[in-house]
């Protein structure tokens, strides 16, 4: 992901949000500045530098819509957003009325391997405490690679980025706390995986469910502060 401003990231993501309420394939530049409530010089200027790193496509006259960078961009914002809206509720007991404000100033702070991180903490969540879908995808990757746990080597450490629905159902069935941050003990002759939790949990992983687990490599251990027994 690229290194915005707070200023970029909101244009970003208010063009998204105008993109998804519209049933037209552009969005006015009047409109997006009376979203952000500024003039709409002021607009223009910022739709410009963004149309130069490649975010927006921009017709003059007509108006702006997200490029697939862009687009992936503002998904994060408020993938961001959301997750810390999460956190603050289920972790730290903030109501949902006081979190928006909160989760404003953190999202744009949040670096995506951190966001990724407490997205895999908080169990994976479908929606925030408002309901709103928090989006999916993992843009943390830099140079990782997101691989099934079929494919995981003994003696090398993982976080788990995503569980589908199977997988997750597995967990709650056994009554398992749901595993993030693991290091691979041992692959068993029938194929299933024995991983440990940092937290020192112990869980054996049948064959039939490892692709459904998707993992990317880490190094280290996540310190005691950040494990969910600890919030």
């Amino acid at each position: 992901m690229l290194k915005l401003t707070k200023n970029e990231q909101d244009y970003l993501k208010t063009i998204y949000t105008l993109e998804g309420l519209s049933d037209e394939p552009i969005v006015s530049i009047q409109l997006v500045a009376k979203k952000l409530s500024v003039a709409a010089p002021s607009a223009t200027e910022m739709i410009k530098r963004l149309s130069k790193k490649g975010l927006v496509l921009y017709e003059p006259y007509h108006g702006v819509n997200l490029s697939e960078q862009g687009h992936a961009q503002a998904r994060f914002i408020i993938k961001s957003h959301r997750v810390w809206e999460t956190f603050l509720v289920d972790k730290l007991g903030y109501s949902t009325e006081e979190v928006h404000e909160e989760a404003e100033n953190l999202e744009h702070a949040s670096s995506p391997k951190l966001v990724e991180y407490l997205y895999a903490l908080l169990d994976y969540p479908v929606t925030d405490p408002h309901g709103s879908t928090i989006p999916s995808e993992v843009f943390w990757k830099k140079d990782e690679v997101e691989i099934p746990l079929s494919h995981a080597e003994e003696d090398k450490s993982y976080y788990i980025t995503t569980l589908d629905s199977d997988a997750k159902a597995f967990f709650h069935k056994l009554k398992i706390k749901i595993p993030h941050f693991i290091r691979i003990l041992e692959r068993l002759q029938d194929g299933s995986i024995i991983l440990k939790e940092d937290s020192g949990q112990i869980s054996v992983i049948p064959q039939f469910l490892q692709e459904n687990i998707l993992l990317m490599q880490r190094t280290g251990s996540v310190a005691s502060s950040l494990r969910t027994e600890s919030l």
